[in-house]
């Protein structure tokens, strides 16, 4: 299979795992948001902690990153770019470990979670009814009427209620814990009741496995986009290396154009050794040697040239 074909394999799958990836990062975003700052939910109760404020802060904050390094992976595949693809793996690798850490860190600081939903319940019940009305009594109100239950663990909670206590009488409840009509007896914008046709579980087993079933979704989500995030790392890396054999083959000449432009420089004791061999190869002349020693007086072995020797001035002698 040719390295094109190859590649238009890789980005329809990379592209298409990245589009279902956009969309499971929309999702975790908006969990996190409707978390963060939806206030008609019981679940902002647990938005006020600081343990469930860095779970879902660090969710939002990788919901945000994910959409944009998918559709960076998207870019890359499209545009055929191994720049974005280096990008984008080096992106998701800080994804799978950021989303590593907000697992361990949800999983390690549960129990604490629990117990602060434990303690602002017990806080809502002492203080519902009071002077101002509060988003939190509306939401407890909702637990009880849907879930048909009254208080945290028992009905008796309630006793510990800053207006009961003001009113000093024996079976008040809220009208939220009535599971018949309530007969009235403190008429506000949370009214109360007085009698014992109530519901006698408590609520926290309700509030407990809310609060499970939501650490369930988001542990799994978690663990899919780890799955895909592997899978995406894997294409990514296929479709850097058949970018890479595209070019080879649509440029095979491009390395050889290069070198002959710029050939490497050779050494300067090669040079030498170049031209030393050369003189050495040079073919020995006889003629032109045995013309030099003619010239130069020597003839047949003996200085007998007498050309070579200048005449003596006998009267000297």
């Amino acid at each position: 299979m040719k390295a094109d074909d190859k590649l238009q394999i890789l980005k329809f799958f990379l592209m298409l795992v990245n589009s279902f990836f956009v969309i499971l990062g929309i999702s975790i975003f908006a969990c996190s948001a409707w978390i963060l700052f939806d206030k008609d939910s019981f679940v902002s109760v647990l938005s006020s902690g600081q343990e469930v404020k860095e779970v879902v802060g660090g969710l939002f904050f990788i919901g945000l990153v994910v959409v944009f390094v998918s559709l960076l992976g998207c870019a890359g595949a499209y545009f055929e770019s191994r720049c974005f693809i280096i990008f984008y793996m080096c992106f998701l690798i800080v994804i799978i470990l950021g989303q590593l850490f907000i697992t361990v860190v949800l999983l390690i600081r549960r129990e604490k979670i629990e117990q602060f939903l434990r303690d602002n319940v017990d806080e809502i019940i002492r203080q519902y009814g009071g002077n101002e009305t509060q988003m939190f009594w509306k939401l407890l109100d909702s637990v009880q009427t849907s879930a048909q239950c009254c208080g945290r663990l028992t009905s008796n909670e309630w006793r510990n209620n800053t207006v009961i206590e003001s009113l000093g009488g024996t079976d008040i409840y809220p009208c939220s814990c009535f599971n018949a009509t309530c007969p009235v007896i403190l008429a506000r914008t949370h009214s109360f009741g007085n009698g014992s046709d109530i519901y006698k579980t408590g609520c926290e087993k309700v509030l407990l496995d809310w609060l499970e079933m939501n650490i369930i979704v988001i542990f799994g989500m978690d663990v899919g986009l780890f799955l895909i995030q592997i899978l995406q790392f894997i294409f990514g890396i296929q479709t850097f290396k058949c970018i890479g054999l595209k070019t080879r083959e649509l440029h095979p000449n491009n390395l050889l154009d290069d070198t002959e432009e710029n050939p490497a420089a050779q050494p300067e004791h090669q040079e030498y050794s170049m031209e030393n061999n050369q003189f050495d190869s040079q073919t020995y002349d006889p003629q032109m040697d045995s013309g030099y020693y003619h010239h130069s007086g020597y003839v047949d072995g003996n200085y007998d040239n007498p050309e070579f020797y200048p005449e003596q001035d006998n009267s000297q002698i």
